[in-house]
């Protein structure tokens, strides 16, 4: 993932991403719980975030469908919330634009609020770097926003399924 060159850069994202896990671990509980609550099973919670990846999205979706609101109303919703996205994708592109189309893929997809912030702040303060240094950077605020999302997803499905349904 990192050469010589990169690994500083991809360092300093991770350093730079780790503060959000105190954010990243009590709402992707929250979000596991209530997504097992709103009936679904621990593999779709897990896959929802997974596919989605987007927790304002995510918790829109599971808050309309617990209400039995109808599919299509449930999906606009959710890409409305994600519409700054397009925003995100918008500004970030004349750093990261020049990728491969399998690395413009990947920061697509972990293309959320915190490495979003995270990237935009580091690439006005170095701008001297690297397309490859830039890339690494994304990817090492990613380490610790992204995996852990499922994470602890997953314990908050698992939490939510012990639960009793009369509590």
């Amino acid at each position: 993932m990192t050469t010589p060159s990169t690994r500083p850069a991809f360092l300093r994202g991770l350093r730079d991403g780790t503060p959000f896990l105190m954010v990243i671990a009590p709402f992707a509980t929250l979000f596991g719980v209530l997504a097992t609550e709103a009936g679904l099973s621990i593999f779709e919670t897990l896959s929802f975030s997974v596919v989605v990846i987007a927790g304002s999205a995510q918790f829109t979706a599971i808050q309309l469908m617990s209400e039995n609101a109808p599919t299509l109303v449930v999906l606009v919703s959710a890409l409305a919330v994600n519409l700054r996205m397009a925003m995100y994708s918008a500004s970030i592109t004349p750093h990261l634009g020049r990728l491969p189309l399998w690395k413009r893929a990947l920061v697509a997809y972990f293309l959320v609020d915190q490495t979003y912030a995270s990237a935009a702040f580091d690439f006005e303060k170095h701008p001297d770097q690297t397309i490859a240094e830039k890339f690494a950077y994304f990817m090492g605020v990613v380490v610790p926003i992204c995996p852990p999302w499922y994470v602890f997803t997953l314990v908050g499905a698992w939490v939510g399924e012990a639960i009793p349904q009369e509590l």
